[in-house]
């Protein structure tokens, strides 16, 4: 005896999921911002914030650049490498 097909399936919102991912990709793309640029005295306050966040294991408010968008988020310093340029931090949750 032959086989039809059966029943077919009709999934009408299936590509609304595809569609949301896009247009998050084009606005992500529209709010991207260009890296500021900091004077000396902007530069020296970020760096005594950043060591007394050090010293004192305390939070810190921080805004930081990047990939085209400004970022926010408290973190307490935890270790400072002046030779390679480079600040380890952890977030709320103890994440680095």
């Amino acid at each position: 005896m032959p086989k039809g097909i059966g029943m077919v399936k009709r999934t009408p919102f299936a590509s609304i999921p595809k569609k949301f991912i896009g247009i998050g990709k084009i606005v992500k793309k529209q709010t991207k911002v260009e890296r500021p640029t900091l004077t000396q005295d902007e530069q020296e306050i970020i760096e005594n914030k950043l060591l007394c966040s050090f010293l004192s294991k305390e939070k810190i408010l921080i805004t930081y650049y990047r990939d085209g968008h400004l970022l926010t988020r408290y973190v307490t310093v935890t270790d400072i490498n002046p030779i390679k340029n480079l600040i380890t931090c952890t977030d709320a949750s103890y994440n680095r």
